[in-house]
């Protein structure tokens, strides 16, 4: 039996097999996560972040550092879903697996929405790639701060898409309006990039007065409601008297250097939805070959997805200018190009440049647009450009099976796990480290 074949016969079989296949998945990205960058400063922080919480009883007032102006976003989220975990299990990996689950659960339901959207794919396919891609599998299995944006910025969108779309509606108007005002101040909690969600969410306010007038005000308050309930764990921090050093605020700066950036914003945008696997093998030439020559055996699957990625990104702004009179493409595609135009302009106010994790909250809206593409391509050659895809996911799984192989001993929480245990154990967090903002004058 061709390959082919067995995942035409594994697709009709109804839902044991894909839940045991779902259930592979999400052991490999537990597996993943816990071979992968722990000790580096940004994932280290957020881990001590919750482990300061367990450790310390105290709450969390604070979440992730912002070090370019040496200031802390308000709100206890991110402690809780760092450190929460620890009283459940007090064990080292204990954050690894809740954010692993809460991750999966999300790119379920993205998998789910977009098997709902588009038939010309295998469901096999869509979880495969949703949940092996390199930038969901790399942010959304370790305990940094960009992983927990994801996981809140899917149910987002993909409730915007389905409002917005206005075809084969398959998620409640009210519930939608609930989700993207929770989701909104969650996220508010995580990253200084909730901003970019806002006018999504005015949009949407426009998008049901145009088509039923009478809902608008409940919409409103349901959508007030979720911001309430996501904003719950911020009452603490707003409460309290003591002044900080500086406010979030001031990393919003007037910066006419990245108007030049706008062919590397939309790169780096679209490259979001690609086997971007140069990213993931590191920051220059040397260290990329190094992780190859380590595990050389998947020299293969790397060449192979560094054309793929390219030829990716190449495939997304050819199909945009395709003839395509489908209402939900029309739709989807201006609103790709409306998501990056609104990225590349924030840059003009922040005080960093486009580096990719910075939007990584965008993720969803690239990656849906991705499979119009695809679909775009079936329609021409559905044989071949089917086995190429099959092959692309396949090589995306050999690529991470050897990326967690070098990383559990170079990078992983295994490098020194007793370091970590003795810091529960002792209920100590110095042990493992120092939080930075203690310095800032931060509880």
């Amino acid at each position: 039996m061709s390959l082919n074949r067995f995942f035409q016969y594994f697709n009709k079989q109804g839902s044991f097999p894909m839940i045991l296949m779902l259930s592979g998945l999400f052991l490999f990205r537990v597996v993943y996560g816990l071979c992968s960058e722990f000790w580096f400063e940004d994932e280290l922080q957020i881990y001590l972040i919750g482990l300061k919480y367990y450790t310390t009883g105290l709450w969390p007032y604070y979440g992730p550092d912002v070090v370019y102006t040496q200031t802390q976003i308000p709100g206890a989220l991110q402690g809780l879903l760092a450190g929460g975990s620890f009283i459940a299990w007090a064990a080292p990996e204990s954050p690894i697996l809740l954010v692993n689950i809460l991750s999966f659960g999300s790119l379920c339901l993205f998998g789910w929405y977009i098997s709902r959207r588009f038939h010309t794919f295998p469901k096999w396919m869509i979880y495969v790639w949703l949940m092996m891609a390199p930038w969901t599998i790399n942010y959304g299995t370790r305990v940094v701060n960009p992983s927990y944006v994801i996981i809140f910025a899917i149910p987002f969108f993909v409730g915007f898409i389905d409002l917005y779309t206005n075809k084969c509606r398959l998620i409640p108007r009210q519930l939608v309006f609930f989700v993207l005002g929770l989701m909104l101040t969650l996220i508010m909690q995580l990253h200084l990039s909730w901003v970019l969600l806002v006018p999504f969410a005015g949009y949407a306010f426009l998008i049901q007065w145009h088509h039923d007038r009478s809902r608008l005000l409940s919409s409103v308050l349901i959508f007030v409601i979720g911001l309430l309930a996501g904003a719950a764990t911020m009452v603490p921090t707003l409460l309290q008297p003591w002044p900080v050093n500086r406010g979030v605020e001031s990393n919003v700066v007037l910066n006419r250097e990245n108007i030049k950036n706008i062919f590397t914003v939309l790169m780096r945008y679209l490259a979001f939805a690609s086997a971007e696997v140069n990213y993931w093998l590191g920051g220059n030439t040397a260290s990329r070959l190094a992780v190859v020559k380590d595990q050389l055996w998947m020299a293969p699957a790397v060449i192979f997805l560094l054309v793929a990625g390219f030829a990716q990104v190449i495939l997304f702004v050819v199909a945009f200018f395709q003839k395509n009179t489908d209402e939900g493409w029309v739709r989807i595609k201006w609103i790709t190009v409306a998501a990056f135009l609104l990225v590349y302009l924030s840059f003009f106010f922040s005080i960093k440049g486009p580096s990719s994790h910075t939007f990584i909250i965008m993720m969803p809206v690239p990656m849906f647009y991705s499979f119009y593409c695809y679909e775009w391509l079936l329609k021409k050659r559905r044989t071949v450009w089917h086995r190429l895809l099959v092959t692309l996911v396949l090589c995306t799984v050999a690529f991470n099976i050897g990326m967690a192989l070098n990383g559990y001993h170079t990078r992983s929480l295994y490098r020194d796990r007793e370091k970590v245990k003795q810091a529960i154990e002792q209920r100590d967090y110095h042990l493992l480290g120092e939080r930075r903002s203690d310095a800032w004058g931060y509880r």
